[in-house]
Formats: structure tokens, C-alpha cells, sequence
């Protein structure tokens, strides 16, 4: 009794498959690499690769997408902007079974800042606040709490940090944005959840998260001595 060659011949397509994709996974990282290098150079960036540990903050409380997770740095870069130490970088991390990568900014200055996460708030958001209530809303400024999820363990530092001038700043930014903004000691770090950025746009993206971190550094009541 001869055998079907049908389930050997789907075998062999999807190690044939399997073994095409790592193929192209390989040469996208090193073409990727290879390209954020370059972009490093042209903006005065010193490009660490994979070989950068992330950036610098404390272990509590947990409210940055870096401390939620173990992920992957890579293609990292560093230098400043606006007079604040920037730090550029893909970061991978597992998603149940699949994994997400961003291109995220992490910018520090000599400033403490309360624990917070800030993004676009969504229907689920406003269902779940309606039970734990953990939404920092401000009545003087109802469009902000309308667009934006405002997070922290610190509300009363959160609330003097979020002036009536960086609330405003807030509500001017287009919708389509979708900020998210984390704090967390010293360090501010900026990313939009629409997967990693193209080299080409790797400097857009530093100049509206340069323009974002100095305006919320700028708000910071109390600046820790030198």
C-alpha cells in the first residue's frame, strides 16, 4: 500500500516556510540595523545597538511599559536634545504568545518626577473607571479628561505637575497621536503603539518627543540640586 505523499509534501512547505521567515527575520534586523546606525550618525547620536541595558530607573512602582515587561532592547542610540540626555530604541516584548515592538524615547533630566502614565483613553477605560475610579481627572480642563487615561500612585504630585498650561498643551495635540507618556524618577519616556518607526522617521519622532518631555520637565514644581 503505497503512502500519501500529500502530508510529506505540506510538511516539507512549512519547514520550507518556517526556515524562509527566520531567513527574512535575519536580514531585516541587520538591514534595520544597519540603517539606524546611519541615522544615528546624521543626527549626532552615538548608536549602541543591542549591546544598551535600557535606561536607568527605580525598581517602584511598575509604571512604565519597560518595568511591566521583559523585553529586548536593540537598535539603541543615544544623545541629547534640548538640553535633555535622550536615549532612542526598539523594544520587544511578549504579548501572550505573539510579540510587540516600539520604537520608544527616553529622555532624563535633573528632575524628579511623580510616578504616572498618561494615554488616550478608550471605552474600556471609562467602563473600568466606573468601578476603580484610578482615572485623574481635572474639572477645569474637561477636554483633557475626556481624551486622556491619567495614572499615578502620587495624585497629589501628578495633579501639581499636570498645570493648567501643560493640560491645555495636552488637548492641542491632534488625536491621532496617541501618546504614550510614562514617568518614572528622572526619566520621561515617549512611544506610540503603532509598531517600530522607520528609520526615515526617526527624527520627526525626536523633535515632537523632545518638544513633549520639555514641556513636562519645564512643569515639575520642585528640581532635585545638581
Amino acid at each position: 500500500m503505497q503512502s500519501d505523499p500529500i502530508p510529506f509534501l505540506m510538511f516539507g512547505f512549512f519547514i520550507a516556510l518556517v526556515v524562509g521567515l527566520i531567513v527574512w527575520g535575519m536580514r531585516y534586523g541587520k538591514k534595520r540595523t544597519a540603517q539606524f546606525s546611519q541615522v544615528a550618525q546624521l543626527i549626532g547620536f552615538q548608536f549602541l545597538g543591542d549591546t544598551w541595558r535600557g535606561p536607568m530607573l527605580p525598581p517602584q512602582p511598575n509604571m512604565c511599559l519597560i518595568q511591566r515587561t521583559r523585553g529586548r532592547f536593540s537598535n539603541a542610540m543615544i544623545g541629547s536634545s534640548g538640553g535633555l540626555n535622550v536615549s532612542l530604541f526598539d523594544y520587544t516584548y511578549h504579548v501572550g504568545k505573539n510579540t510587540a515592538t516600539y520604537t520608544l524615547a527616553a529622555f532624563s533630566y535633573d528632575v524628579q518626577l511623580p510616578p504616572f502614565e498618561l494615554r488616550a483613553e478608550n471605552v474600556f477605560d471609562r467602563i473600568g473607571d466606573a468601578f476603580v475610579h484610578n482615572d485623574i481627572d481635572f474639572d477645569s480642563n474637561p477636554e483633557f479628561s475626556r481624551r486622556y487615561l491619567l495614572r499615578s500612585p502620587d495624585e497629589t504630585g501628578t495633579r501639581q505637575t499636570f498645570t493648567p498650561s501643560l493640560l491645555t498643551y495636552f488637548e492641542q495635540i491632534p488625536t491621532d497621536k496617541k501618546w504614550h507618556v510614562e514617568a518614572s524618577g528622572m526619566t520621561l519616556i515617549l512611544y506610540r503603539t503603532t509598531g517600530p518607526l522607520r528609520p526615515g522617521d526617526i527624527q520627526p519622532f525626536l523633535s515632537q518627543t523632545s518638544s513633549i518631555a520639555r514641556t513636562i520637565f519645564s512643569s515639575v514644581p520642585v528640581k532635585r540640586s545638581s
